[in-house]
């Protein structure tokens, strides 16, 4: 479903999601809508969970995962 969002509805999932972390509330759920949004082309919030990712903010450290999504925002730019 998230796939059909428009740009616009992407970049709102992504601050919503982003705004969520910053807060500390519900953080897994956030972390998931980022990833829903970066597989959908959102190549902002792959790059913030690869950052997440490298630097084990609010996550377990993972530079497998970090380099996934790094390598999903290079190709969606």
């Amino acid at each position: 479903m998230i796939q059909q969002l428009s740009r616009q509805d992407l970049e709102h999932a992504y601050a919503d999601a982003v705004n969520t972390i910053q807060s500390q509330m519900n953080f897994a759920d956030a972390v998931q809508q980022l990833e829903d949004v970066a597989r959908a082309g959102h190549g902002k919030s792959a790059l913030f969970l690869a950052e997440l990712y490298y630097q084990g903010f609010r996550v377990e450290r993972d530079s497998i995962k970090g380099q996934y999504w790094q390598n999903l925002a290079t190709m969606q730019a």
